[in-house]
């Protein structure tokens, strides 16, 4: 019975005490200074400086003309098209000796919507891919191919190369051709995409699940860097168009 006595006195006086309201509130505004905590350390700016100074002249450097608006669109859309032919082209280069058929890259892994007409700078590319991403081919037999298709149908449209092309029908991909052939089932096709893709990715387990992967150990900016450094120093300025290589 003693053991109960505290739990008793406790129950009452939760019964017995009354809750407290608030019965009058105001507020008001208070501007705080972005250094106000004295945050700022002159001695790291001092430190900083050197390396921020070079930061800025690398990421300011001009490596190309682009000759028009690059938009990101679907189904399509000219900056989606432009990051998926130059690293085909990129592997077509670097890697002749393995064949891909084709590049898909996610949507959302492009990460701003438009490259203004004008100079492209090292740091607009990292502005684009600013992930670690590298370069990856997943070899899919014919069947797992078209179910990606499909599901690039029923997201209205993804980044793919001007290898590819197909119509979206009622949400299935039809009128599929690869590098100018009829789509087969019964082949085996590649890919050529980013690791998170390749990884799994945006639901894109289809692509984990191949047995075939191929890291290329490239990182996806450097390969884009790299193409546009040389079209700038060869006078060859970005201009790319809508081709309807996906279309409704």
């Amino acid at each position: 019975m003693k053991k109960l006595l505290p739990f008793v006195a406790v129950f009452l006086f939760l019964q017995c005490h009354s809750p407290q309201k608030i019965s009058n509130s105001h507020y008001s505004i208070v501007r705080i200074n972005k250094d106000s905590l004295k945050l700022s350390d002159e001695k790291i700016h001092k430190i900083i400086a050197p390396y921020k100074k070079s930061l800025d002249s690398i990421m300011s450097e001009v490596i190309c003309i682009n000759e028009q608006d690059l938009k990101k669109e679907l189904p399509e859309g000219t900056l989606c098209n432009f990051v998926c032919d130059e690293l085909m082209n990129y592997y077509s280069r670097i890697f002749s000796n393995n064949k891909v058929d084709f590049c898909m890259y996610n949507y959302g892994g492009l990460r701003v919507s438009t490259i203004n007409a004008g100079e492209i700078t090292v740091g607009k590319i990292y502005e684009l891919c600013p992930f670690e991403n590298t370069l990856e081919a997943v070899e899919l037999d014919g069947k797992s191919c078209k179910i990606l298709f499909d599901m690039l149908a029923q997201n209205g449209g993804l980044p793919v190369s001007s290898n590819l092309r197909m119509k979206i029908t009622n949400n299935e991909a039809s009128e599929i051709y690869i590098n100018g052939e009829a789509f087969d089932t019964n082949k085996n096709y590649t890919v050529l995409t980013n690791d998170y893709f390749a990884n799994g990715g945006d639901k894109m387990d289809l692509l984990k699940n191949s047995a075939h992967h191929y890291p290329l150990g490239i990182k996806v900016r450097d390969a884009l860097i790299f193409q546009l450094k040389e079209k700038g120093e060869n006078n060859i300025r970005i201009n790319v168009v809508k081709d309807g290589r996906i279309s409704k």
